[in-house]
């Protein structure tokens, strides 16, 4: 008898997750063939489920599953931020990524990418992140204006934005050292400021820069 009570709760649950899969494939279908749809979209349609895990202040490693039984061409377009779990930065793609989805399966790629809180530690390979969103206007152009330049640079645009940072709390705010922690540099430079504010003033974003 409780062997046929678990076996029907399994039943139970099996049906239910089926049918939640055959009303997601339903809203899937209704998006063009063809077409590369933003991540952002489809996780707000409840199509996909995204995460990743942090890599270092210029990468970070993500995981994307489909929820449904429809092959999906994604796009990760820059600005898209996945959401710390805890108390490390948020961090932001820089550049345009576009992948396959294939239907109920999990897609995993590593993406450059910049951190967007600067008073938060920097993400290492243990922290999470749940879901996406999307930053500012002004900061998505500015990532989409500084493709191709140095990681630094975009970083330094990146916190004159969202923390208001001026070229003296950039420069003394991040450092890169040995793995012993030696010989300790400033790793955004006068170059990088420059060259940031460069791009600022000329998509007229006001900054402390």
């Amino acid at each position: 008898m409780f062997y046929k009570l678990i076996q029907r709760i399994r039943k139970w649950f099996a049906d239910r997750k089926e049918r939640r899969i055959e009303k997601l494939t339903a809203r899937a279908n209704q998006l063009p063939d063809g077409k590369a749809i933003d991540l952002l979209e489809l996780q707000q349609k409840g199509l996909v489920r995204a995460k990743a895990t942090g890599q270092s202040i210029e990468v970070i490693h993500a995981q994307v599953e489909s929820l449904v039984r429809k092959r999906l061409l994604v796009l990760v377009s820059p600005g898209t931020y996945f959401v710390s779990s805890g108390s490390h930065q948020n961090m932001v793609t820089k550049r345009p990524h576009t992948f396959t989805l294939y239907p109920l399966d999990t897609t995993h790629f590593s993406v450059g990418a910049a951190c967007i809180n600067a008073n938060l530690p920097i993400p290492g390979e243990k922290d999470m992140f749940y879901g996406v969103r999307k930053v500012s206007d002004d900061l998505v152009r500015f990532l989409e204006a500084a493709q191709g330049e140095d990681s630094m640079t975009v970083q330094a645009g990146v916190w004159a934005i969202t923390d208001g940072f001026s070229a003296y709390q950039l420069q003394h705010h991040l450092y890169f050292a040995d793995r012993y922690g030696n010989n300790r540099r400033q790793a955004i430079g006068n170059d990088n400021i420059a060259k940031a504010k460069q791009i600022l003033q000329k998509l007229s974003i006001r900054t402390n820069l």
